[in-house]
C-alpha cells in the first residue's frame, strides 16, 4: 500500500535491533559457547551479531525506499520518543531525524557494518572471548547509528561519546596477550585525545543552548543566520569549536594521531573504525549543521586549509611505513582530509559522496589486510612479504581493485568522489587559497597512487620475502611460510566490497542520483552559486590533472618497487625514517602531553599539595595551638571565674579612668 509519509516509527527497530544484538552477547554469549560448544556457540553468536546488523540494513532500505516514492518537500520528519529536559523555557527532546543524510548514513553503516560483522565471524573464529568481541561491535553500530539519526545536539552527543567508549574498548581488545601495553596504551591515547575534540562539542552546545533556547538542528539550523550574524565573532566561534570537536573524531591535524595506534584492535575493528564509522562523524556533523558553517566564512577557510594540509601530511607519512596496517590508517587520514577540503569549500555533498565511495574501497583493503596477515600468522610487516598473489589470488585481485579505487582511476568508486572534490576545490571563490588547496589536492592523488602501489606491489607482486632477503640464505625462515586463503566468508565479503567498489558512484547508484538525493540537506543555503565553483567549467583540466597524478604515482610506485624495496628504505634511514617517525609530529604530541603535561601536573601537585594544603594544615594547627592556650582558662573552679572576673573589672576600671584622665 503506498505511504503518504515517512514511517518514523523503523527508526526505533534501526537503533534496537544491534542493542538487543549487544545485550543477547552480553548476557548468554560466554553461556552459549559454553552450553553448547565452541563451534555451534560461536557460529550462533555470530549469527546473531551479523543478523541484527543487516536487519537493521534491511529496515534502512525500507526507509529509502519509501523516501523516493515521496515528493522533496516530504522526505524529512522527527521521530520523539519523549521530554528529555523540561527547564523553563528550554525543552531537549529525545527525538530522531529521518531525512536523505541520515538514511544515507545508516546505510552505509549497517551496509559496510554488516559486511564486516560477516567478515569477523570468520577472521576471530580462533578467537577465546568471542562474544565479548561481539557485544562491542554490536554496541559500536547501535552507538553509530545514534549518532547519525540523532535530531539535536544533545541526543548526538550519546552516540558522539558512545562510539567514543566502543573504540576504546575494541582498540584495546586484546589487553592480555603479549602486546597488552602497547594495545592498552593506544586505547588510552585514542579515549584521551578525543576528549580534547570532545570539549569544543561542549562547549559549542552550552553556547548554542544559551544563544538559541534549543539544540534542535531544524531549529538552529533555520535561525542561524538571523540569531549569530553572517562573519560574527560568536558565529566563528561556535563553528570552530564544532570544527575542533571534528578533527577529533575524524582524525585531522592537529588531533589525527590517536588513529593509526588503533591498528592495536583486530582488523574488523580498524575496518569498522576507518570505513563505516567513527571517523566519519566529523565530516557527517560539518554537513548536518552546514548553515552554522556557512555564516562563518573563516571557519570554512579553516576548515579547507586543515583537510587540504592533513590530506597531503597523511599522504607523505604513509610513504615511510613498513606495517601493512599503518599504510591504511596513514591513507584514512588523508582521505578523511579530502573530505574536509570538501566541506571548507562548500560542497558538503561531495564530502559525504567520498564518505560513502570511501567506506567501500577502505574496507575492501583493510579486510584484505586482515586476509593477508591470517595468511601470514598476524605478522605485518610488508618488507617480510613478497610475492602472495601465489598464496592468496582472490585476496590479490580484490586489493587490487581497492588500489584502483583508492587512487582514483576510472570507473572505481573513487574517481567520481574525487574527481568532484577537486573539481569543487578549483571552481571555489571563497578564499584565495583556493588554487594552493586545488594544487595541494594533486599532489596528494599523486601521492596515494604511490604510497598505494607500494604496499600492493610489495605484498602480492615482487619477490618473497625470503628469496630476496640477504640474511635468510634464500630460505623461508622458520615459521614465515604463508598459509592459504579460507574463511569463505572472509573471501566472500572481499568480493561483494569489491564489486561496490567498482560500480558504486556510476551504476549503483551515480554522482547524479547521489547529488540530487541529497540536495534537499547538504546544499549551502547562505552561499551563492559564484562562490562554490557549481560550473563544469574547468573540468577537462581537473579530470586530466588528476588522471595524470593517479597514472604518474602508478607508474613510480612499480618502477620503485618491483624488484622489492630499497635497502636504504628498508632500514628507515635518512628521509624514510623521517616519514616513518610521522615528520617527529608524534613524538612532540607525546613529549607536550606526557613529558611536558606531566611536568605541569606535578608542579599543579606541588602547589596545591605544598602550598593550599600547607597553608589548611597551618589554619588547623594555629587553631589546635590556640585552643590548647586558652583550654586551661576553663578549668571549672569558682574560685577561679571569681578571680577572673575581679580581673576583668579591675582592668576595665583602669582603662576608664586612664581614658577619662585624657
Amino acid at each position: 500500500m503506498e505511504t503518504h509519509r515517512l514511517p518514523t516509527e523503523l527508526v526505533i527497530f534501526i537503533l534496537g535491533l544491534p542493542f538487543a544484538g549487544c545485550l543477547f552477547h552480553a548476557l548468554f554469549g560466554g553461556w552459549l559457547v559454553r552450553v553448547l560448544g565452541e563451534r555451534a556457540g560461536k557460529w550462533l553468536v555470530g549469527a546473531v551479531g551479523t543478523g541484527v546488523v543487516f536487519a537493521a540494513l534491511w529496515l534502512s532500505i525500507v526507509l529509502l525506499q519509501t523516501m523516493l516514492n515521496l515528493p522533496e518537500e516530504a522526505r524529512r520528519a522527527n521521530h520523539t520518543l519523549a521530554d528529555w529536559l523540561a527547564i523553563g523555557s528550554v525543552h531537549v527532546p529525545f527525538e530522531f531525524i529521518i531525512d536523505p543524510l541520515s538514511v544515507l548514513m545508516c546505510l552505509v553503516v549497517t551496509g559496510i557494518g554488516g559486511l564486516i560483522h560477516l567478515y569477523a565471524t570468520g577472521y576471530m573464529a580462533e578467537d577465546t572471548d568471542y562474544p565479548r568481541f561481539f557485544t562491542y561491535f554490536n554496541l559500536f553500530i547501535f552507538f553509530m547509528l545514534t549518532l547519525v539519526l540523532a535530531g539535536n545536539f544533545l541526543v548526538m552527543f550519546i552516540g558522539w561519546e558512545g562510539v567514543g567508549l566502543c573504540s576504546y574498548l575494541l582498540i584495546g581488545y586484546f589487553y592480555r596477550n603479549a602486546d597488552w601495553k602497547y594495545n592498552t596504551d593506544s586505547a588510552n591515547k585514542a579515549f584521551i585525545v578525543n576528549r580534547i575534540g570532545d570539549l569544543g562539542f561542549l562547549l559549542a552546545m552550552f553556547i548554542i543552548l544559551v544563544i538559541f533556547g534549543s539544540l534542535s538542528f531544524e531549529e538552529v539550523n533555520k535561525r542561524a543566520a538571523e540569531v549569530l550574524g553572517v562573519g560574527t565573532g560568536i558565529a566563528t566561534a561556535v563553528a570552530l569549536l564544532l570544527f575542533l570537536a571534528a578533527t577529533g573524531k575524524s582524525a585531522q591535524l592537529p588531533l589525527y594521531f590517536w588513529l593509526p595506534d588503533a591498528m592495536a584492535g583486530p582488523t574488523p575493528v580498524s575496518a569498522l573504525i576507518h570505513a563505516a564509522t567513527m571517523v566519519t562523524a566529523g565530516v557527517y556533523l560539518l554537513t548536518r549543521v552546514h548553515p552554522l558553517f556557512e555564516i562563518a566564512p573563516a571557519a570554512m577557510v579553516v576548515v579547507a586549509v586543515v583537510g587540504a594540509f592533513t590530506a597531503i601530511f597523511a599522504a607523505s607519512i604513509a610513504l615511510g611505513q613498513t606495517d601493512i596496517k599503518r599504510v591504511l590508517a596513514f591513507s584514512t587520514v588523508s582521505q578523511l582530509g579530502y573530505m574536509f577540503l570538501a566541506c571548507g569549500v562548500g560542497a558538503f555533498w561531495v564530502g559525504m559522496f567520498h564518505v560513502a565511495t570511501h567506506a567501500f574501497f577502505k574496507a575492501l583493503l583493510f579486510l584484505g589486510a586482515g586476509s593477508v596477515l591470517i595468511a601470514l600468522h598476524h605478522r605485518g610487516d610488508i618488507r617480510q612479504m613478497g610475492g602472495l598473489r601465489r598464496y592468496l589470488p582472490i585476496t590479490a585481485a580484490t586489493m587490487v581493485v581497492g588500489l584502483l579505487a583508492i587512487s582514483g582511476f576510472p570507473p572505481f568508486s573513487g574517481y567520481w568522489s574525487k574527481e568532484a572534490i577537486l573539481l569543487s576545490a578549483y571552481g571555489s571563490r571563497l578564499t584565495e587559497w583556493i588554487p594552493l588547496l586545488f594544487w595541494i589536492g594533486i599532489a596528494t592523488a599523486l601521492l596515494t597512487a604511490f604510497y598505494m602501489t607500494r604496499l600492493t606491489w610489495l605484498v602480492f607482486f615482487a619477490p618473497s620475502f625470503a628469496s630476496a632477503s640477504t640474511h635468510t640464505g634464500g630460505e623461508t625462515p622458520p615459521g614465515h611460510a604463508p598459509g592459504r586463503e579460507r574463511y569463505w566468508v572472509v573471501l566472500g565479503v572481499l568480493i561483494v566490497l569489491a564489486i561496490g567498489s567498482t560500480l558504486f558512484g556510476w551504476v549503483l547508484p551515480s554522482e547524479t542520483d547521489i547529488h540530487e538525493f541529497l540536495k534537499p540537506v547538504a546544499t549551502p543555503v547562505h552561499l551563492g552559486s559564484e562562490m562554490l565553483g557549481e560550473s563544469e567549467a574547468g573540468k577537462v583540466l581537473v579530470t586530466g590533472a588528476a588522471l595524470l597524478a593517479a597514472l604518474l604515482g602508478l607508474g613510480l610506485g612499480i618502477a620503485r618497487y618491483r624488484v622489492g624495496m630499497p635497502p636504504r628504505e628498508t632500514q628507515l634511514q635518512g628521509l624514510w625514517g623521517v616519514l616513518h617517525r610521522q615528520w617527529g609530529y608524534d613524538g612532540a604530541m607525546r613529549w607536550l602531553g606526557v613529558q611536558l603535561g606531566g611536568a605541569f601536573a606535578w608542579v599543579i601537585g606541588v602547589l596545591i599539595e605544598g602550598l593550599i594544603d600547607g597553608l589548611v594544615d597551618l589554619v588547623g594547627v594555629l587553631t589546635r595551638e590556640l585552643g590548647n592556650l586558652v583550654r586551661g582558662l576553663q578549668s571549672g573552679y569558682v574560685r577561679s571565674y571569681a578571680l577572673m572576673m575581679m580581673l576583668g573589672a579591675l582592668i576595665m576600671l583602669i582603662v576608664a579612668f586612664i581614658y577619662g584622665w585624657r
